[in-house]
């Protein structure tokens, strides 16, 4: 288990000026090799760094309560405070299996710093996030690590009740959101705005008999809960070079969704409604100006669709398929129920823990967005709905219904000069398309960004938005099966209803697990 015998130190960070010209050759030269060896011991530190969290807050309440002026801070350098502990962890006492040991490096001893805590400390609160709710979150299960399949390759973890992500950043990440800190936390306060919220920062050093380093650690709201019953997840750039799912269409692939596939499932795109769609694009401009002026790129909108009068066949249908793709995806569905048929069942704590964990995202997009809508008519007995107030759409041409949540994320990659080179050789390499590639320089990846969202994906809907007045808490079987009988009584033909199994994309066991 994670012990430590220290008390907690504090001192100030020495960072470095911000230099647009760096390369930043160390944090991706080390930052593989550094994953490469703590992913070996990812529950370990885990463990750590869940207990850390839970000391470090308390101590940062304890100095908010009984303040008393130290010699660690000066006024304006709070962005530079830390709060230290240590700790020695054996991976024997956790009977951790996946911990690889050697016979010398059984025992880690991982420094662990909550970096501007006083800042976050405010910031969770501003935004709604009280800091006893915070700390309940790391104090009661433990985390849980799962695989990113971004192409940063970093380390991922959430809590057990899905509210937070955790995930490692690199150095001169790290140290962007430092500096940028305090000017960060006040957009919150004085304005409208999609970013996601990054609530804590965490730098990790690992002491073994074979190498000492150090990785960071952010904070992050989660998105997508499960409670929200989101169907298709969308990662959106304006991208057009491999941002395309590879392969046919299929329920896992719903949550890895990019910029072409929103394309061809949706090819006209979704209406919203005229005041929501001015205010977003005034945000999401906003927000886009904020990032290219810090030279920022490659930054990501994600979007959460959840269909009101779509089953899941459906979803899978809108993509047109024939020959060897069709057999693939009927050899995958018969494969899907036989193992389902076969599975064997988790403890029964786990499972209940898992389908019934209902506690709700604190991105809620039209509190972000600062406006209001008749909640009665587009949330009518959707209790969900009326808590995280979604963006309701109508998606053109067939008119059917969607709950829309999105954020802003990964703003922390600056056009540095690996990035200039990698466009330099793209622009002679492939002259006609080396502005639709994912990284391009921040001015042309602004512009890209918001002419993609605001002519590809959202619409005005100019008064044309009409919403049915239905039961949306009820599942599109039951509204289905109404009006089957409905017809029955009155042709007395024969109907087929819709397999109960089929309907709503997202089945309530599963965990919607957002690669940021």
């Amino acid at each position: 288990m994670a012990t430590s015998n220290n008390e907690i130190s504090e001192g100030l960070l020495n960072i470095d000026l911000w230099d647009r010209l760096d390369f930043h050759l160390g944090s991706y030269v080390k930052s593989p090799i550094q994953l490469r060896y703590v992913s070996s011991k990812t529950s370990t530190i885990g463990r750590a760094l869940q207990l850390s969290i839970v000391d470090l807050i308390d101590h940062v309440k304890r100095k908010f309560t009984d303040y008393t002026e130290d010699n660690a801070t000066l006024l304006g350098t709070e962005n530079r405070l830390y709060h230290s502990r240590q700790y020695s962890l054996n991976a024997k006492d956790v009977n951790i299996e996946s911990f690889q040991s050697n016979g010398i490096d059984d025992k880690l001893n991982i420094e662990i710093s909550s970096l501007a805590p006083t800042i976050f400390y405010q910031l969770r609160e501003d935004i709604g996030i009280s800091n006893e709710k915070f700390r309940q979150s790391f104090s009661e299960h433990d985390l849980k690590d799962f695989i990113n399949t971004g192409r940063s390759g970093s380390l991922m973890y959430k809590t057990s009740d899905n509210l937070f992500i955790l995930k490692t950043l690199r150095g001169y990440e790290a140290r962007l959101l430092i500096q940028i800190l305090q000017g960060y936390s006040n957009q919150f306060r004085q304005r409208p705005t999609m970013f996601n919220r990054y609530i804590g920062l965490y730098s990790i050093r690992l002491e073994s008999s074979l190498s000492n380093f150090t990785i960071y650690v952010v904070v992050m709201v989660n998105a997508f809960t499960p409670s929200l019953k989101i169907n298709e997840i969308f990662d959106l750039k304006g991208s057009s070079i491999n941002r395309k799912i590879t392969g046919y269409l299929s329920t896992e692939k719903f949550y890895k969704l990019k910029d072409m596939d929103f394309k061809d499932l949706y090819p006209t795109g979704i209406r919203i409604p005229t005041n929501i769609f001015r205010k977003l694009k005034t945000t999401l401009t906003n927000d886009a100006k904020a990032l290219r002026k810090l030279n920022v790129t490659d930054f990501s909108l994600i979007v959460g669709i959840r269909h009101l009068d779509m089953s899941k066949t459906q979803m899978l249908d809108r993509q047109q398929m024939t020959g060897v793709r069709a057999l693939l995806r009927a050899t995958n569905s018969l494969t899907s129920i036989h193992q389902k048929d076969l599975a064997v069942d988790a403890p029964s704590s786990i499972v209940e823990y898992e389908v019934n964990s209902s506690l709700n995202s604190y991105l809620k997009p039209l509190e972000m967005l600062q406006e209001k809508l008749d909640m009665d008519l587009y949330y009518h007995n959707d209790s969900v709905a009326f808590e995280t107030l979604p963006i309701p759409g109508i998606i053109n041409n067939t008119n059917k219904r969607v709950y829309i949540y999105l954020a802003l994320v990964d703003m922390l990659q600056t056009f540095d000069s690996f990035k200039l080179i990698d466009q330099a050789f793209r622009k002679i390499t492939d002259p006609n398309r080396h502005l639709e590639y994912s990284v391009i320089e921040p001015n042309d990846y602004e512009q890209r960004f918001i002419q993609f969202l605001f002519t590809d994906v959202f619409y005005d809907a100019n008064n044309d938005f009409p919403w049915a007045i239905t039961d949306v808490s009820q599942s599109v079987a039951d509204i289905n099966n109404g009006e089957i009988k409905k017809k029955k009584r009155s042709n007395g033909k024969h109907q087929i209803d819709t397999p109960k199994s089929e309907i709503h994309g997202t089945n309530s066991e599963e965990i919607l697990e957002v690669h940021f």
